[in-house]
């Protein structure tokens, strides 16, 4: 069955729109290997978190204020923090065998924040050049089954690099939505548009394995909301009525950015100031959108008691804005 996104506000659109800020959490192999965007597979034998704690993310996200969180299940290494019964590549042959996606939904619910996971599509270094573009797509679809069908209700899909997925790239992101949506009507989709304001569907050119294809562009399409790695316009806001293809779709605006300079947790990086964050906040939530704030757990498996101070600096700057 082929299904579409809502041309009105839904529940689950107003129920995002209530939330307006999120932690995003980068965590995995890239954390231990220290190079966040890689151009070579690392050992699966370096992902060791010492004091592994999903639950101190959690808390220290909800004394922050935020109200959702969203996890790297699966980021560009391809190493997966759940034990997926599709790839060998996974916690279970890491020295941390734990299941951080389980401890991680567990904890939220416990918490009261909605458990969100993020899942790479393309530009990833482990399956996708082994694999031809069909069969890919297919490694793709069973293991988002097998996380929308494991660990219970999930508040968003949040899809990374939607474009590279060979030359049916839009059939294949037509597909995933339909499957979201089959398991889990009411998991939202998110495909991640980048440097974007999410005044229109942005489109790409089509490429598989970091390798640009000929032909038609990619549109970012479809999903239940719009992102960016930037704030909507400042003299308009975000407006979530949406033209696409003649028609208006009601998609809700989250901006991404970071705590500090990278995504994960790099040694030697430095936080931003509580007025460079202040400005970050009220520049998205203050304009329609709501923002999701990249913490990344260090090498132990613990957010440092210096990110923690920053979200609580933060959260006392932006007073009852929360």
């Amino acid at each position: 069955m082929k299904f579409h996104p809502s041309r009105a506000q839904t529940p689950q659109h107003a129920r995002f729109e209530s939330l307006k800020y999120g932690m995003f959490i980068h965590f995995g192999l890239a954390t231990f290997s220290q190079d966040e965007f890689a151009d070579r597979q690392a050992d699966i034998n370096l992902y060791a978190p010492t004091d592994l704690n999903p639950d101190q993310w959690i808390e220290v996200a909800a004394e922050a204020g935020m109200k959702y969180a969203v996890l790297t299940a699966r980021h560009q290494q391809g190493h997966c923090l759940w034990p997926s019964r599709f790839t060998d590549f996974t916690v279970v042959n890491s020295p941390n065998t734990r299941d951080v996606v389980a401890e991680f939904v567990t904890s939220c619910r416990a918490r009261g924040i909605q458990p969100g996971l993020y899942y790479l599509l393309g530009w990833e270094l482990k399956h996708q050049s082994q694999l031809a573009p069909h069969s890919y797509a297919n490694f793709l679809a069973h293991q988002i089954e097998e996380l929308l069908t494991t660990y219970g209700p999930i508040f968003v899909m949040w899809f990374d690099i939607p474009f590279d997925l060979g030359p049916d790239s839009q059939a294949i992101l037509q597909r995933l939505y339909d499957l979201v949506k089959e398991i889990q009507p009411d998991c939202l989709v998110m495909l991640n548009s980048s440097e974007w304001d999410g005044c229109s569907i942005r489109r790409r050119q089509s490429s598989y394995n970091f390798k640009e294809i000929d032909g038609p562009l990619v549109d970012i399409w479809p999903a239940d909301l719009i992102n960016g790695e930037r704030t909507p316009p400042a003299e308009s806001g975000h407006k979530p009525n949406v033209a696409y293809n003649g028609q208006t779709y009601y998609l809700p605006m989250e901006t991404c950015d970071t705590l500090s300079k990278y995504w994960f947790h790099i040694d030697g990086d430095t936080l931003k100031t509580t007025e460079q964050l202040l400005e970050l906040f009220q520049s998205t939530v203050g304009r329609g959108g709501n923002l999701l704030l990249d913490v990344p757990p260090d090498r132990s498996g613990r957010i440092s008691e210096e990110s923690r101070q920053a979200l609580l600096n933060l959260k006392r700057a932006i007073g009852s804005a929360l």
